[in-house]
């Protein structure tokens, strides 16, 4: 088998899909019976023959130029190509393809994109979902997704849910604090780990906290993530809070480092209004920390019972749900081993293993 993977939305900083694709690539290498080719841009390295690499692209819209008018020139040599984000060529490439849907979030909150990014995924993806011969979904959630807005497409979907990321609690006390004062981070926090961006839900977490300081004021919340599209909106809300101060931002940061931040957190909270799958959650359960997350979209299928849930929607709900684990140390310790032993049903070897009973199914 001769297959091609268009993987250039991996960038260096590997966020969400990015990182996605970077651990289903680095085990799709081990399979021994079949001739890959990935596409990746010039700044990510692997261990492997067969890469074509393009340019390092530092908006979207390059990438997606290149993805449409020149990339697609190089497919007709193989047996199948897998996008693995939502986009195809608009041309007829010839050859059978795969795609990676992670969620239908443009379509279900389309006020959190911006015009130019909402009509270009609604657009494209329409046309992937048609064309593909195969989809592959994070979760059941995002399947049910697909099927509600493309019905037709239900026989051809596949569930493959992505491998745990490669964290580990930090048990040195010493790194795990070098690494919060460089932050500014002086005392016990509760962490959040996104995308600075409104469907993240950060403001009503703001709100939340804004709650839980009456009850604990020696803690901080701490916020790591890039920023995203509509950030200042959030900037202004921490700006406006009464306790800014105990509200710490620290942009991205290195995987090294996030480790030794979840290490040291009290509670990893995940208020998102919707999410295809969810890695944060499942990296915070990796290091031990007791997870609040959203009861809702495909959340509930990453935690199961290892975590505490919340409403979104509801700043009570958030705030009351991080507190039932500050105010009881037992809840806080079992959910800890439970996060670990949850995180362990999440194999990235498992994943790479059915994407290529996937490929096989279109080619054999």
């Amino acid at each position: 088998m001769k297959i091609i993977v268009n993987a250039t939305i991996i960038n260096n900083k590997r966020a969400g899909i990015g990182n996605y694709g970077y651990n289903l690539i680095s085990n799709l290498v081990n399979e021994k019976d079949v001739n890959f080719t990935f596409i990746l841009q010039k700044c990510i390295k692997i261990d492997y023959n067969n890469v074509h690499y393009t340019k390092n692209y530092i908006k979207s819209y390059q990438r997606i130029i290149d993805e449409q008018l020149f990339l697609p020139l190089k497919y007709r040599k193989y047996d199948l190509v897998h996008f693995i984000d939502y986009s195809s060529p608009i041309i007829n490439i010839g050859i059978p393809f795969i795609v990676t849907i992670h969620d239908l979030s443009f379509y279900k909150y389309p006020e959190m994109f911006s015009q130019m990014s909402r009509t270009l995924k609604q657009r494209l993806t329409p046309l992937s979902i048609k064309r593909a011969s195969l989809i592959i979904a994070d979760s059941n959630s995002t399947r049910n997704d697909i099927i509600e807005y493309f019905q037709t497409a239900a026989e051809k979907i596949r569930v493959i849910y992505p491998g745990k990321p490669n964290f580990r609690k930090i048990n040195d006390i010493t790194i795990v604090e070098n690494i919060k004062n460089k932050y500014g981070i002086k005392g016990r926090y509760i962490l959040g780990v996104c995308t600075l961006e409104p469907r993240k839900n950060l403001k009503r977490l703001v709100q939340a906290f804004e709650i839980i300081y009456k009850y604990y004021n020696d803690i901080y919340l701490v916020l790591v993530g890039q920023k995203g599209w509509l950030y200042d909106d959030l900037m202004l809300k921490i700006e406006n809070s009464f306790i800014k101060d105990r509200i710490i931002t620290t942009g991205y940061i290195s995987k090294k480092e996030l480790e030794c931040i979840y290490s040291g957190a009290e509670v990893f909270v995940y208020p998102s209004l919707y999410e295809g799958f969810g890695l944060p959650p499942l990296e915070a359960m990796c290091c031990g920390v007791p997870v609040v997350v959203s009861n809702s979209s495909s959340l509930p299928e990453v935690v199961g019972d290892a975590g505490i849930y919340c409403d979104p929607y509801s700043i009570e709900s958030i705030a009351e749900s991080v507190l039932s684990i500050l105010k009881n140390q037992e809840i806080k310790k079992h959910l800890s081993i439970e996060g670990i032993k949850r995180s362990e049903k999440f194999s990235w070897q498992k994943a790479a293993q059915k994407v290529m009973e996937a490929y096989r199914e279109i080619l054999e």
